[in-house]
């Protein structure tokens, strides 16, 4: 066996390099036709909620295809096919989201045939803000603001126009816009006007009138105060944003945190925790401190561990594992198997540090609920370095930690481990054969035939009564040799049941004549 362990360590490693080749060599099914791109459209029209999405997944995977490539085919094939859609589609929510296509793949020569639906009273203003990202559209956006400018409407999104057009002659006019405007027209309106201003004044009535949206008692108004004055005071706006913590609306306190995060070193994090630490926005500086991986306020986490609040505990454990500090995981490690043991495997499987580490740790340290804590988060993100500590618990005197790490096994075996499977397939109790067997077929599934059939060779001194325990290996492998062995253990061996019943699993065509020869 040790010589098919040195015959195939080269494969390992090979077996281990992440692999790009498949999805660079599978050959997609174009869609660069009007009829295709009309089928998946129809889909919209679903009632099945999984099916419309679908459906979306594609179209926006599409129009990225035809932006990074180009292809003016597949470019005319999406755009002749969603603008007439469009005009006769009613659902709002996916009609917008058609719409948020258009700049991927339409350039300025095709703003007018877009721009046609502006006339159309419920897409106008989904039509003006998609002009609106398409560079060199700043004509078009002029023209109808010039033509309509007695009796015009949708300013809201006229202004969100100009802003991302970088009209600056439009800042007088936009500004004109502000006497007698709603909140979310004047938003907008600002905003732009942070973009094309040319001098102090028009940035004064920006901040003015940023100052009354941030006395706002309308949660979104206030919301845009806060951005419109930390863009422009910088970091003199940190009064402000403090004191939106204290705001009894999460959207606020939310905004006014993520406004922080540029200026998020240690003294701001410390100043935000005791202001927050026994208010009901200590969630929402919890999952902060997560989001920003500051580990300053690594005992603040800690102790919340042990809070009464549920939602405080979750929030705090997925906080330490996007920080990974070292003392914030080893205070979480003796939770798993616990009641938050979800939001821990949750945590765990898109854990960015030394995930195997902390497994190791567990599984080596922890006690039986630890380990099968540990077990079921390997099922969900297996790691082939975990292998050695999965096999030490097929010994393990708790039955449930004992079944758990056999099924566990082919999740973190490769063909490294063959020797040590065939030996374990031999000796292992008759309930876990089975999940062995697929051990065997996970960590050989990559090797060549000439390994498979060495494999296969070096069993000659297994049992008679054990041997059938392998012919579901041999069936897999489907080799020449293998195929052989079998039909020889079917025809003259002692357990005959069993070498058929394996080699009617046998897949590989090219024996399957000789099989049913065998088998007559």
């Amino acid at each position: 066996m040790k010589m098919l362990k040195n015959f195939i360590v080269v494969l390992v490693l090979m077996a281990l390099v992440p692999s790009t080749v498949f999805a660079q060599n599978s050959k997609k099914k174009r869609c660069d036709s009007e009829d295709c791109v009309f089928e998946i459209l129809e889909k919209l029209n679903s009632t099945d909620k999984t099916v419309v999405a679908d459906a979306e997944k594609t179209l926006d995977s599409l129009a990225n295809v035809a932006k990074m490539t180009g292809d003016s085919r597949s470019k005319d094939a999406l755009k002749n096919s969603i603008l007439p859609f469009v005009e006769k589609f009613n659902k709002v929510g996916s009609r917008d989201f058609l719409f948020s296509l258009l700049p991927m793949f339409c350039d300025e020569r095709d703003a007018c045939d877009i721009f046609i639906f502006v006339e159309n009273e419920s897409l106008a203003d989904a039509v003006i803000r998609t002009v609106g990202e398409i560079p060199g559209t700043g004509t078009l956006i002029e023209k109808y603001i010039v033509k309509n400018h007695d009796d015009l409407q949708h300013k809201a999104a006229l202004a969100y126009a100009v802003g991302k057009l970088g009209m600056s002659s439009m800042e007088n006019e936009l500004i004109s816009w502000l006497k007698d405007a709603d909140d979310a027209t004047k938003i907008e309106v600002y905003n732009a006007l942070l973009v094309i201003r040319t001098n102090d004044n028009t940035t004064k009535i920006v901040e003015k009138g940023a100052k009354k949206l941030y006395k706002s008692t309308i949660p979104s108004s206030k919301i845009a105060g806060m951005r419109l004055l930390t863009a422009i005071e910088d970091e003199k706006a940190m009064p402000k944003l403090y004191k939106a913590l204290k705001n009894n609306n999460q959207d606020v306190r939310v905004a006014a945190l993520d406004l922080m995060k540029p200026f998020a070193n240690d003294k701001v994090c410390a100043k935000v925790v005791k202001k927050c630490k026994r208010s009901v926005a200590v969630i929402d500086v919890i999952s902060w401190l997560g989001d920003i991986k500051n580990d300053s306020q690594i005992q603040f986490l800690i102790s919340q561990l042990s809070s009464e609040n549920p939602q405080v505990v979750e929030a705090t454990i997925r906080a330490i594992f996007k920080i990974d500090n070292a003392d914030g995981i080893n205070a979480v490690k003796p939770m798993f198997g616990g009641d938050y043991q979800e939001v821990i495997k949750e945590s765990m499987i898109t854990y960015e540090g030394d995930y195997r580490a902390v497994l190791n740790d567990v599984i080596r340290t922890g006690d039986n609920r630890q380990k099968l804590a540990a077990l079921q988060i390997v099922e969900s993100r297996p790691d082939f370095g975990l292998c050695v500590r999965v096999r030490e618990l097929l010994n393990s005197d708790n039955q449930k930690v004992r079944d758990k790490a056999y099924n566990v096994l082919k999740y973190v075996v490769t063909m490294s481990n063959a020797d040590v499977l065939s030996a374990l397939l031999e000796n292992c109790d008759e309930k876990y054969v089975e999940q062995v067997q697929l051990a065997i077929r996970n960590a050989m599934k990559t090797a060549t035939v000439e390994n498979k059939d060495l494999f296969a060779s070096t069993l000659k001194h297994v049992k008679p009564n054990i041997m059938p325990r392998f012919y579901n290996v041999f069936a897999y492998f489907g080799t020449e040799m293998c195929v052989n062995k079998l039909i020889d253990a079917y025809k003259n061996g002692d357990y005959k049941f069993e070498a058929r019943e394996a080699l009617l699993l046998v897949e590989n065509e090219q024996f399957s004549d000789k099989i049913k020869e065998a088998l007559k």
